[in-house]
């Protein structure tokens, strides 16, 4: 059963959505949908709890009261979907927010409902809602790891260090170690963080120039990235351009005639063991993916590059990064051992060791 909450200051609309809700239950005979209602500000924010599973407002609610204020409120303190349900038809809202405005008079009660149903079967608000997986996670965390070691933790603040930020790093690979035996394969989104959580120049940040469009990944190692006294240990930024995805996969698939070759060939190419100089950054809703070239490396002073690039448009996840850098590194250490006469040059040392009259 799904619980949602309505803040709504009109008893005939109150009515109208419960009226809504009754119909659909006995429609698919089975409490599907539950409706509490405020009528008030206030009322609204003392129901808001983790036990709702959606919440529909109303922009303009008793007094001076703004729905917005109430929205703001609940972005603050809770993980819950919302839906603005109202009648004042200039209400706008940010372009970048996920909230979405519905119209009296427009939209249906049941397409809200549909809405935030269809919201909350991605599983998010299980994953990250107030009871969702990562709290009991944490829980099983907090007492199993983290708090039987308080000793040690309270020693190293004691020692100046700013254990907050060290736990909270350390609780994330406590989460990381946890679930990676219990989820399935990557999907290609999880590559990517947009928008970046900094917008600082990380490695694996994706870059997009402003002269000519074209793409980059910084791969400078992040100690040269750290900042000291608002510098980077470097004076220079390394990064590579990242080739047009379609234009790298036609050249790829160009000498095969088949498709079934040409699919092996693409295939190759993403799990890239085509080249050693081709990354394949996955194409999706979140970035237009493409091919990091190696070959394509440049460097820039930090002042140069921001005044190109600016800030950055996406970051690579950091589990991504470490196998970028590995290749990177691999690609620019593959000569190898320069040849010598190894035949010649290991008799030299057997006669040093051993003298041939000793033999």
């Amino acid at each position: 059963m799904y619980n949602f909450l309505l803040i709504e200051d009109s008893i005939e609309d109150s009515n109208s959505f419960q009226d809504t809700i009754k119909r659909l239950n006995t429609a698919a005979d089975e409490e599907l949908y539950h409706l509490e209602v405020a009528e008030t500000y206030a009322a609204g924010m003392e129901k808001v709890s983790e036990k709702i599973n959606g919440i529909i407002v109303d922009i303009k609610l008793d007094g001076d009261h703004s729905g917005n204020d109430l929205i703001r409120e609940i972005v603050e303190k809770f993980r819950v979907p919302v839906a603005i349900f109202t009648g004042t038809p200039d209400t706008e809202q940010d372009s970048s927010s996920p909230i979405q405005i519905y119209k009296k008079g427009e939209s249906s009660h049941e397409e809200i409902l549909h809405e935030l149903c269809t919201v909350l079967d991605t599983g998010l608000f299980n994953v990250l809602g107030g009871t969702g997986i990562i709290e009991n996670v944490m829980t099983k965390i907090f007492w199993k790891n983290l708090y039987p070691q308080i000793s040690l933790w309270k020693e190293k603040r004691a020692q100046g260090i700013e254990t907050e930020k060290v736990l909270l790093r350390y609780a994330v690979s406590h989460i990381q170690e946890l679930i990676d035996n219990e989820v399935p394969a990557y999907v290609t989104e999880e590559m990517y963080i947009k928008p970046p959580i900094s917008q600082d120049i990380k490695t694996g940040s994706i870059f997009q120039s402003t002269k000519d469009g074209l793409y980059c990944i910084v791969l400078s190692p992040p100690c040269d990235l750290a900042k000291h006294g608002g510098n980077f240990k470097t004076d220079r930024i390394l990064v590579c351009e990242i080739d047009n995805h379609d234009t790298v996969n036609t050249a790829i698939t160009d000498k095969a005639t088949k498709r079934k070759d040409k699919k092996a060939d693409i295939q190759n190419a993403i799990k890239n063991n085509s080249t050693d100089y081709y990354h394949w950054l996955p194409q999706n809703t979140l970035f237009v993916g493409g091919y990091i070239n190696f070959r394509k490396v440049i460097t820039y002073p930090p002042e140069a590059f921001i005044k190109e690039y600016g800030l950055p448009k996406v970051k690579v996840q950091e589990y991504f990064v470490k196998n970028i850098l590995n290749r990177f590194s691999a690609y620019y250490a593959r000569q190898g051992q320069p040849d010598f006469d190894f035949k010649s040059e290991a008799n030299t040392i057997i006669d040093k060791i051993m003298p041939i009259e000793a033999t």
